[in-house]
């Protein structure tokens, strides 16, 4: 896992048991940390993705199913494009959970912003 996101996984460890990651594409690093240290986790993208021991769903988050994020009581997406970030505004406030952003070091996506160690990510919570 790159070192950037070590205080995101930190995070998450210690805030959440349940969460979905939003456009996985070829970077399954922080969702299989958060497996391995035991948060139920799955994972997201429009186009179809394999990651060893770890489910991906495809899901177009303009026109998400919802029932696959029942339950949860956490989303989040790693360098998503900003133009995405509204949508999961929308489904994190639709199934009554958070929502953390972890956007390239130069954007701001709104929220709140937060620093755990090395990591800076934002956060939005009830919605």
């Amino acid at each position: 896992m790159r070192n950037s996101c070590k205080g995101l996984v930190e995070h998450i460890v210690g805030t959440y048991d349940c969460a979905a990651e939003i456009g996985i594409g070829h970077f399954p690093d922080v969702a299989l940390s958060l497996a391995n240290r035991g948060v139920r986790v799955f994972a997201t993208d429009i186009k179809p993705f394999q990651h060893n021991d770890l489910k991906v769903v495809v899901d177009d988050i303009s026109r998400p199913d919802f029932s696959l994020y029942a339950g949860l009581n956490l989303i989040y997406s790693l360098r998503p494009p900003l133009e995405l970030v509204p949508y999961m505004e929308r489904l994190a406030k639709a199934v009554s959970a958070d929502l953390i952003v972890k956007p390239l070091a130069s954007e701001y996506p709104g929220g709140q912003l937060i620093s755990k160690g090395n990591t800076t990510f934002f956060l939005w919570n009830d919605l």
